[in-house]
């Protein structure tokens, strides 16, 4: 089953306004891409990329300027708020700054279960800090008094209270070190297999996006460079900008790739390819926006596809 359908959707900000004049930074820019239900899907790209903004749009947050957005094949805008809210769910980067200070864990994982009129709710508390990896006895405490691993878990606990068919995992580990994020990044492959939840996990980080994404999506300057499975991405990786994030990675990665040639960035003329000021293997075709290439259930933007 389809869980979420994103079709054209794109997204600008103005950042400047003059005279007779506006200018607009596109933050997102003709992203299409789907989730099915129990499917994990990774979007990776540097600051800036979009990721966020994806996220945002897919839950309400903000709106869209051009494209669509289904869910469970309909159209967001036409789905009423309660509903929605029910069926979807966010997880942030940093739990200290989404979690109330006033409130105890109990408090916290009981309101959106007061604000939906739920019944049982201790039973269904009892079970979500159960199954996000902690036990009974961290209900009565504040956030204060806790790590931010357990900070994060309680986050998670909230994100599953309801049992959304979405959720959106915005940079739930980079907050943490590397330890603790890798228990985050099982905990939620476990919320996959065990509540069939589908997920679009938001990272910067190719690595923890390989780890835990059925499939990726490289974002750059808010365009898909390279979209696909997982194991096809990491083993094969076909765009340039994929490449690049794959040499980035830390030397004891063990997907690390070897060193690809280093080119000096340059501005990137108008109507070229959005990669053009970065890429290693730019030539004067690439002065012209490439089209989408579709090879092996694999999308590629590039020209020498």
């Amino acid at each position: 089953m389809k869980i979420l359908k994103v079709e054209n959707l794109s997204k600008k900000y103005l950042v400047k306004k003059r005279f007779l004049k506006k200018e607009y930074f596109k933050a997102v820019d003709n992203v299409s891409f789907e989730i099915n239900q129990g499917e994990v899907v990774g979007l990776v790209g540097e600051s800036g990329s979009g990721k966020s903004t994806i996220g945002k749009l897919i839950l309400k947050l903000i709106k869209s300027d051009e494209g669509k957005i289904y869910f469970k094949g309909k159209d967001i805008n036409q789905i009423k708020e309660k509903e929605f809210r029910r069926e979807t769910s966010i997880i942030f980067q940093d739990p200290r700054n989404s979690l109330n200070p006033r409130y105890k864990v109990y408090d916290i994982l009981e309101e959106p279960l007061i604000v939906h009129k739920e019944k049982d709710r201790k039973e269904k508390i009892i079970k979500a800090i159960t199954d996000a990896g902690l036990d009974e006895s961290f209900l009565n405490r504040y956030p204060s008094e806790l790590s931010g691993g357990q900070r994060q878990r309680v986050a998670i606990a909230r994100a599953i209270i309801l049992n959304p068919s979405l959720i959106v995992a915005d940079e739930p580990t980079s907050a943490l070190d590397i330890s603790v994020a890798t228990g985050i990044v099982k905990l939620l492959k476990n919320l996959k297999e065990n509540r069939n939840v589908s997920f679009l996990f938001i990272s910067h980080d190719l690595n923890v996006v390989s780890a835990i994404s059925d499939k990726i999506i490289v974002l750059y300057k808010g365009k898909i460079m390279e979209k696909g499975r997982t194991e096809d991405i990491i083993d094969n990786p076909m765009h340039p900008y994929t490449k690049l994030l794959l040499e980035s990675l830390p030397p004891e990665t063990p997907r690390k790739r070897k060193k690809i040639k280093y080119i000096e960035e340059i501005e990137t003329p108008e109507g070229s390819c959005i990669f053009y000021g970065k890429c290693p293997n730019r030539t004067e075709i690439c002065k012209k926006e490439p089209d989408i290439k579709f090879i092996n259930n694999r999308e590629v933007y590039c020209h020498f596809i």
